[in-house]
């Protein structure tokens, strides 16, 4: 007849002291406490299963009071009645909750965070732009798969996203830009193995966005309209880093970005050029460009009654900072122009026109290189690509014959 084992007390159990060997106090039907040499006590339980002996570790005792192991005892030996391995069963368990936790760790949010700062450093992106990257997502995206796991996120919650910019809040140029933006996110997923496939690839942005309509920004393109516009700057009685930009912002028509975060650093008066590094382009490669006689002469201006070590155009609450985008658009809006009207913007267009359809009917032959290479945009055609090469300084002279032709035409217009 097979010896039965007392139960085991509470009193037993606590004077139980650690012994050179760990050893084994058994409280019956397979339950037992290991006490060890370094004075840990845990409860174990001794089944068989397929004909083996096995053991099965329910936890320390400091977890699991004597009544707690037996009622776990008591369940684990009805699984293990019913045909079912409990060691089995808990890795299986704990495979389940790490996949989980796993899940957790790896939602949209914290994936698309990881890329951004991938990106924002591989690109070499400025923190304005990395900015605006990270509140898109924060503004259109994470209101619908912010806390789901990046592996769960299929095609119609993707479209869902888009169709929401676009028809809810009529924004078709922004969704656009998410489309891409969700794309790029989820090819890193990919390359890290936090999904099997780039889902966004395959959804067609033609169907969901539809076509891209070119954005026309309203300018100026009579004289006499134009003559209104640079005697308003002229007139105008605002900050002096507004003013000054205004009036600079007419000859160099550069994107507002440019003009708002121009380093003295980039201005060599000597030369007459202005070098814009990469990182400031949207292009993503160095500008430089030929400055004509009436820039040099309001930079000069600038720089006698300079504001700030490192900006043209600093901001008059912090001289560390530019001037924001809204102060060039709410200096306009003073001047009596409308958004309808005229923006920042608009300097680009006006040149634009203005060349194309003056500056070729006065004897000069102005050609389209040149033009582009004076509004830095990027070189798609092949030739022309492989004639401005990597950047522009190949074509340098007839862009300063053109800039300059163009600020003297300003001024003709203005003084009248």
């Amino acid at each position: 007849m097979a010896r039965v084992a007392k139960p085991l007390t509470d009193k037993r159990i606590q004077n139980a002291k650690p012994k050179e060997k760990k050893y084994k106090l058994s409280d019956g039907q397979g339950l037992f406490l290991q006490i060890n040499p370094n004075g840990s006590k845990l409860w174990r339980l001794q089944y068989y299963f397929g004909g083996k002996r096995k053991e099965y570790a329910i936890g320390t005792l400091k977890d699991n009071t004597l009544k707690q192991a037996r009622e776990k005892r008591g369940e684990l030996r009805k699984l293990v009645d019913e045909g079912i391995d409990i060691n089995e069963k808990k890795k299986r368990d704990n495979q389940l909750k790490e996949e989980e936790a796993k899940q957790k760790e790896n939602t949209f949010y914290n994936i698309s965070q990881k890329w951004l700062k991938d990106y924002t450093e591989r690109k070499n992106l400025s923190e304005n732009y990395s900015i605006r990257l990270g509140r898109a997502l924060t503004n259109y995206v994470y209101p619908f798969i912010e806390s789901m796991p990046i592996d769960e996120v299929t095609r119609k919650d993707i479209i869902k996203v888009l169709e929401d910019i676009k028809e809810k809040k009529g924004l078709h140029e922004t969704a656009s830009r998410v489309y891409t933006q969700l794309n790029s996110i989820f090819m890193y997923a990919v390359t890290y193995e936090y999904v099997p496939t780039n889902i966004v690839r395959d959804i067609d942005k033609s169907i969901v966005i539809g076509a891209r309509k070119k954005k026309h920004y309203p300018t100026f393109t009579k004289e006499q309209d134009i003559k209104g516009l640079l005697l308003s700057i002229e007139d105008y009685n605002g900050d002096y880093s507004t003013q000054m930009a205004l009036k600079i912002l007419p000859y160099v028509f550069l994107r507002s970005f440019n003009i708002r975060h121009a380093e003295w650093s980039e201005i060599d008066f000597k030369n007459k050029l202005w070098t814009i590094p990469a990182s400031k382009m949207k292009t993503k490669i160095e500008f430089v460009l030929p400055l004509p006689p009436q820039v040099i002469e309001l930079m000069e201006e600038l720089n006698q009654n300079r504001l700030s070590n490192k900006y043209l155009f600093p901001s008059s609450r912090d001289t560390d900072r530019p001037i924001s985008d809204n102060t060039l658009i709410s200096a306009i809006r003073r001047m009596g122009y409308s958004k309808d009207e005229f923006v920042p913007h608009g300097f680009r267009s006006m040149f634009s026109t203005i060349v194309n359809k003056k500056g070729n009917n006065e004897g000069d032959h102005y050609t389209k290189d040149v033009v582009e290479a004076l509004l830095a945009h990027v070189e798609v055609n092949k030739v022309r690509g492989a004639y401005n090469r990597s950047d522009n300084r190949g074509i340098l002279e007839p862009m300063r014959e053109l800039i300059s032709w163009y600020a003297d035409y300003l001024d003709e217009v203005k003084n009248g």
